[in-house]
């Protein structure tokens, strides 16, 4: 008698576990085949049967049918235990997969627990606040790397503006800016105007051509 309550049963490993449902396979299996050899039997006394009732001889026919009789009753119990025997093996086989599942999430999430053993959600934060410090660092360099140096660095636009309007406005008032005066391309040679002597000569001499023919 037992002081401290029930002996828990050792637990199997996979291997044990496979060579259970090993066995169970080959106990259904071998189940089907003593169930067919029976069958067979069956068919034979169910033949014996007519053939003797064919000869007269009903006692025989009798017996052959009570053979057979005993044949199925053995078929029945051996095809309900070959169906308890598969239930059994389903069983085992969807223990044994649920297992697999349940050992493989337990070793992922060992993993898991690993790969964050070193990170911290703080640590995740300082380490966003850095990295926007060095971008704000960055923009902060371009800036001064891009701004114009010198003299260029001090100039407003607007006040350059003005003063050109400034300038554009006292030169038309004293008529030395001819707004409407062709721009000239500093590529392009300068025309000079012809004299207006030289080009006094030119027409006289055009129009004494004219008179002569």
């Amino acid at each position: 008698m037992r002081l401290f309550g029930k002996k828990k049963d050792p637990k199997m490993n996979q291997e044990q576990v496979l060579k259970s449902m090993e066995n169970l396979r080959k106990t259904v299996d071998d189940i089907g085949k003593r169930s067919q050899v029976l069958q067979n039997k069956a068919q034979n006394e169910m033949k014996e049967a007519l053939q003797r009732k064919k000869q007269g001889d009903k006692n025989g026919a009798l017996i052959c049918l009570k053979r057979k009789k005993l044949y199925e009753t053995e078929i029945g119990k051996l095809e309900g235990a070959r169906m308890n025997l598969e239930q059994q093996l389903f069983a085992i086989e969807g223990a044994s997969m649920n297992k697999n599942i349940f050992d493989s999430l337990k070793t992922s999430n060992q993993v898991l627990k690993q790969v964050h053993g070193d990170m911290k959600i703080e640590d995740v934060d300082k380490l966003k606040d850095e990295m926007e410090e060095q971008q704000e660092m960055l923009n902060e360099l371009n800036e001064a790397i891009s701004a114009p140096i010198g003299m260029m660095g001090t100039v407003d636009d607007d006040e350059l503006m003005n003063e050109l309007d400034e300038l554009e406005a006292k030169e038309y008032e004293t008529g030395m800016l001819d707004l409407d005066a062709p721009v000239i391309n500093k590529n392009q040679p300068v025309q000079v105007a012809e004299p207006v002597q030289k080009k006094e000569a030119n027409d006289l001499d055009d129009l004494y051509n004219d008179l002569q023919m």
